[in-house]
């Protein structure tokens, strides 16, 4: 799939004349003609980052499994932290911790996506925007995997999903229009700033303890909530859960704000990697 992904890539190259006549921005409103080499990139990506263990594509399930066995036994026998009502804690955790690791995971390898593909970069022309891009969908797979082991969860502890699942796919599609543009803003600036790479770890693991994957929203103090609305991915993961594991219906106010910020997210991602992309090449 690697050679099928830099083929299309090779191909593609040979319009970089015409498409830089007619500029920057008719390659980004041509982009679909591309979504081969990012599908290319995106299951290359998969295949690269799991073909040299034993386990393979086994680790995206236990990844997040023993994550949630270890924190439900800190937190909840530990700590006595409560999750939602008529829900195994272990159930709560893991599934905040599925539509969490969906954004965290995405944006922990589109930071590299740039700086590690520079010998593509210096060698075949194609949007650069499509190696970030191709980061995210590929994490759809370790998803996938980690919705399959939460369902099995759900069976065996006799949790049902909620009647309002059917909302679950608007607000995934928000998540990734979040995900997308903190993806396209790493990314951008970690090929002129390397320091990214470390704060986006640190970061991330701050941000997680600030969203309601350990806890419901409810619990935060009514004083500070407010505030806790600016966290999109968050608020996100709470929805989601809740949508799940039977909780109540979301307030579509909270949803109409997450929407706005994600979608503004997604265009300063795209102004920033805009401006920037001129650089890479000097830095690379």
């Amino acid at each position: 799939m690697g050679l099928v992904a830099i083929g299309t890539a090779y191909r593609l190259g040979e319009e970089r004349s015409s498409d830089d006549v007619n500029g920057r921005g008719s390659r980004y409103r041509n982009f679909t003609r591309y979504r081969d080499l990012v599908l290319g990139l995106a299951l290359r990506d998969v295949k690269v980052r799991y073909q040299l263990s034993v386990l393979g594509l086994y680790w995206a399930v236990l990844n997040p499994l023993l994550m949630a066995l270890i924190w439900s036994f800190v937190f909840a026998r530990i700590f006595h932290a409560k999750g939602m009502e008529g829900v195994p804690y272990v159930v709560f955790l893991f599934c905040g911790l599925t539509f969490w690791n969906l954004f965290a995971n995405s944006l922990m390898t589109a930071t590299n996506s740039l700086t590690g593909n520079a010998s593509l970069l210096s060698k075949l022309y194609f949007p650069r925007i499509i190696l970030p891009t191709a980061s995210v969908l590929a994490r759809l797979v370790d998803f996938g995997f980690s919705l399959i082991v939460l369902a099995i969860f759900m069976a065996a502890y006799h949790v049902r999903p909620g009647p309002y699942i059917g909302w679950l796919p608007l607000l995934l599609l928000i998540e990734l229009v979040f995900t997308l543009g903190m993806a396209y803003l790493v990314a951008s600036l970690n090929v002129l700033y390397r320091d990214v790479n470390q704060m986006v770890g640190v970061v991330l693991l701050l941000w997680m303890y600030l969203s309601p994957v350990f806890y419901l929203a409810d619990q935060i103090p009514a004083k500070i909530r407010k505030y806790f609305l600016l966290n999109a991915v968050g608020e996100l993961v709470g929805m989601q859960s809740g949508l799940v594991l039977g909780g109540p219906m979301f307030s579509f106010h909270v949803l109409g704000m997450v929407a706005l910020i994600s979608l503004g997210v997604l265009v300063l991602g795209l102004i920033v990697f805009n401006r920037l992309e001129p650089l890479f090449a000097e830095v690379m």
